[in-house]
This record gives C-alpha cells, sequence and structure tokens, in this order.
C-alpha cells in the first residue's frame, strides 16, 4: 500500500491501516532543532511512524528498535525498498538489561503484533504464543546525545526504560510515552511513577486516556474488561 508517497509493506493489512490513521492523528508539538535531528522510535513496529517522521524531517537521524522478529523483518523491507537514508534499525526490544527476554503475542508472519510485549502481564493471554527475543538498554544509544524526539511505545515496560534512561533525559527535547497497564502489571508499570520520573527531568506534560477505535483491536475487548486495561499517551516538552 502507498503512505506518504513510499511503498508500505506489511504483513497484516488491517493492523497497518490502522497505523496509518493512527499516524494521521500524531500530534504535532514540537519542532526539532538544527538540520538534523536525532529522533528515537522504541516500538517501531513495521516502520510508519519512521516513514512518517522521514516526511517531514528528510535530513533526521532516526534510530528504531523492534522486537518482534516478523515486525521487524518488514521494518527493515520499508527502510530498504523506500532507500531511505539515516535509519538504524535494531532488532531488539528495549529494556533495563542486556540480554534475551521471553516475548509474548500473536507472532505469526501475517499476525496484528502491535500488542507483543516482553511484559507478560501485557501479552501473555489466551491463545498467545512465546518466543525469545533480544533486550538492550536505551542509554548506551543515547548517552552524550541531544535527542530531538523519543518515542515510548513498548507495551508495558515504560517505567523500566525511563528509570534506565533516568540520567540522559535532560537532554531530551520532547517524548511521546505510551502507558500500557493492567491490574496485575501496575506495581512495575505505572503512570503515576511514570509522571513522577518525567516530572523530575523538568518537562511539560500533557496526558490522555486513549479510548479511541484504534486503542485495542476488536479481539481484545474481552481481555481488556477482565485485566482492567488502559493505555494513556503522555507529551512531554521543554
Amino acid at each position: 500500500m502507498k503512505f506518504r508517497g513510499f511503498n508500505l509493506f506489511h504483513n497484516n493489512r488491517e493492523a497497518a491501516e490502522s497505523m496509518v490513521r493512527q499516524i494521521d492523528e500524531f500530534p504535532s508539538f514540537f519542532t526539532p532543532q538544527g538540520d538534523r535531528p536525532l529522533i528515537v522510535d522504541c516500538g517501531a513496529n513495521i516502520g510508519v511512524s519512521v516513514l512518517e517522521w522521514k516526511t517531514r524531517w528528510p535530513q533526521a537521524e532516526i534510530i528504531c528498535f523492534e522486537p518482534d522478529p516478523f515486525a521487524s523483518e518488514i521494518l527493515q523491507m520499508n527502510i530498504d525498498k523506500n532507500h531511505t537514508v539515516g535509519i538504524r534499525c535494531v532488532h531488539a526490544a528495549v529494556s533495563d538489561f542486556d540480554g534475551t527476554v521471553d516475548f509474548y503475542g500473536d507472532l505469526s508472519p501475517t499476525a496484528d503484533a502491535r500488542g507483543n510485549s516482553l511484559e507478560a502481564t501485557w501479552a501473555d493471554r489466551e491463545g498467545s504464543s512465546q518466543t525469545q527475543v533480544q533486550c538492550t538498554r536505551l542509554s548506551p544509544y543515547i548517552a552524550g546525545r541531544d535527542v530531538s524526539f523519543l518515542k515510548l511505545d513498548i507495551e508495558g515496560a515504560e517505567q523500566r526504560v525511563l528509570t534506565e534512561i533516568a540520567d540522559c533525559l535532560g537532554r531530551v527535547e520532547a517524548m511521546y510515552v505510551e502507558v500500557h497497564e493492567t491490574d496485575e502489571s501496575r506495581d512495575v508499570n505505572s503512570l503515576a511513577a511514570i509522571e513522577k520520573i518525567l516530572a523530575a527531568a523538568g518537562f511539560t506534560i500533557e496526558m490522555e486516556q486513549r479510548y479511541s477505535e484504534h486503542a485495542f483491536p476488536e479481539s481484545l475487548d474481552q481481555w481488556q474488561e477482565e485485566t482492567n486495561a488502559a493505555l494513556t499517551q503522555i507529551l512531554c516538552w521543554r
């Protein structure tokens, strides 16, 4: 399918169309400084956000992370086939340690990978499967660097990553964080704790719970009700 003049390759058309609709609604609340801003995309999926940013800021340097084995393959294809430059793909989950980790969700070549996660409380559901993937700390990629924009959409591991990069947040200009919570996970990944980390780093914060039709696939309606799952988007800027 076509997206912003690019050929957007995908393995699940419904999921791809939903991500395109969502990026159309993505808030533009910052303007990068400099000719070659650094953008970090944690949870890049098949690369819709990467191609969007290359449309807005063609000279941007982008580092993107995607652990899902099938989504990561499509992500790399979307970068290579569209001959985009200045993009580095890391086939790994971001976490607070380096190594391997269990990864849960809908894991198949044609799956909707949007809800897959290394957090069992978020993605280990009825009918899900499991594999192992590489994980990495984010700090080695951004320490000592000015980051124009950081997107953190990693299905329940937000608090551990923000804690790991706390010393780096002072050089991040703006962020989008999507907080994923269930009743079971709030002890280790909560909106309240994440808000404290961001406030301590000096960000202006705006929060909005996501109840849109794009928040969860319809197949997860029952799971959402049973676990009290919630998505909250946080916009941060200086």
